[in-house]
């Protein structure tokens, strides 16, 4: 693997992985890694903050957002306050 930046290596079109290096791939890998794990955690702190408001429960964020009931609150949990009622 080299020492430079990887991400700022050229990359070919998505479709056209073939071309790519083996260090190419590992770059692409970690990156796209990386947009999914910051994509995820920004959509958990909306999810959190649409429940926080008190409009919407669960089942109706996951009707209105299209992302299961069950993954929502999975993503939101980390970013919600915590319950008062419960231990800490």
């Amino acid at each position: 693997m080299s020492s430079e930046d990887p991400a700022a290596e050229p990359t070919p079109p998505a479709d056209d992985i073939s071309a790519l290096s083996e260090d190419q791939l590992i770059a692409a890998v970690r990156r796209s890694e990386e947009i999914r794990k910051t994509g995820r955690e920004r959509t958990g702190r909306l999810l959190a903050e649409l429940h926080r408001r008190g409009q919407l429960s669960w089942p109706a964020i996951s009707r209105a957002t299209g992302i299961r009931q069950t993954t929502a609150y999975e993503l939101a949990v980390q970013f919600m306050p915590p319950d008062p009622g419960a231990e800490q």
